[in-house]
């Protein structure tokens, strides 16, 4: 049980699943040691809305070198100020990780999987809101997070006190971390918000539409892909048609710094011939929306193209290749 909520923390934190809405401008810092994984010891990410601007790890021997679209000298004394951290961070982290798995009392043979955890973001809204957290998790479980406000840092768990009290004894070290969650993080975010130019991208979503079976009932399926920004509405219009209860539709990423999402619901039985179900989908990247169409006959009719190719294929004697296209039960419409 502890091995799949470590893994399934990781897993999050590889994806990155951040922003609930594209009105908030985030700027947010992944921070991740581990043992008994083949990776790098220490790894660390940095990006603003969802998308990557900063990455080092353990492996890596030399400083990460500014992009050339941050050309400001304020911006690069930021992006120096990143790297600096993330070597200060590299031994924090190890620190951090050993001290849990000692209280935890999981010292060992060197192959158990543990995971250190920290997430710090500071995020904008659109009234002019400033919020920032600082949050530490132990193999997928809560452990330690700090309040900005009191400058002190609280356990989740009694076994993260003695890492909490270690903290707490150097003053200089408190200040320097309030002063950045209160204001320098901040002022990264606008920089980079102003300059990088991926953030300002927008990606018009790749809408299909697929029929199967479940339980005896026909569901239709919306998959919705390829979007940026994160924040997209997704709905199905037509009559009779009955939500799927179980299903997720959260937003997930797709790797190349788009979003997917889908919406299934389940179509009636009774003349599906005389009815059309259309799955619309409104996205900033798009006037209006993007509409497709889901018609029962338009399945027929594709099948009956089929068969005629196939038909005309096998009298004109092409070959073995197109008697089993021909064969081939499994097409997709």
């Amino acid at each position: 049980m502890r091995k799949r909520n470590v893994f399934y923390s990781l897993f999050f934190f590889l994806h990155l699943l951040q922003q609930a809405s594209s009105d908030v401008h985030s700027i947010s810092g992944y921070f991740l040691g581990s043992q008994g994984l083949n990776l790098p010891d220490y790894m660390e990410r940095i990006t603003v809305d969802d998308v990557g601007m900063y990455y080092y790890d353990s492996t890596m021997n030399a400083e990460v070198p500014c992009p050339e679209w941050l050309n400001t000298t304020e911006g690069q004394e930021h992006w120096k100020d990143i790297n600096l951290i993330s070597l200060d961070n590299r031994h924090r982290f190890a620190s951090s990780l050993q001290s849990a798995i000692l209280q935890f009392n999981l010292t060992g043979s060197s192959s158990n999987v543990n995971v250190y955890q920290g997430v710090g973001r500071c995020s904008l809204y659109p009234d002019g809101t400033l919020k920032a957290v600082l949050t530490h998790a132990f193999n997928g479980e809560d452990f330690l997070s700090f309040d900005i406000d009191t400058k002190t840092f609280i356990a989740s768990v009694p076994q993260a006190v003695i890492y909490k009290r270690q903290r707490e004894e150097n003053p200089v070290f408190l200040e320097h971390l309030t002063f950045f969650y209160k204001k320098t993080c901040f002022e990264r975010l606008k920089i980079l918000l102003q300059h990088a130019p991926a953030v300002n991208m927008k990606k018009v979503p790749e809408v299909r539409l697929f029929k199967r079976t479940k339980a005896g009932s026909k569901v239709l399926t919306c998959h919705v892909t390829g979007f940026y920004p994160r924040d997209v509405q997704v709905e199905w219009v037509g009559a009779g048609l009955q939500s799927v209860e179980e299903e997720m539709v959260d937003v997930l990423p797709n790797g190349d710094g788009t979003y997917q999402t889908r919406r299934s619901v389940i179509r009636p039985e009774e003349n599906p011939e005389e009815h059309k179900y259309s799955c619309v989908v409104h996205h900033s990247s798009v006037a209006g929306n993007v509409t497709k169409t889901w018609e029962e006959h338009s399945g027929l009719a594709a099948w009956i193209w089929i068969s005629l190719i196939c038909f005309f294929l096998a009298i004109a004697g092409t070959g073995l290749l197109f008697r089993r296209l021909c064969k081939t039960k499994d097409v997709g419409i």
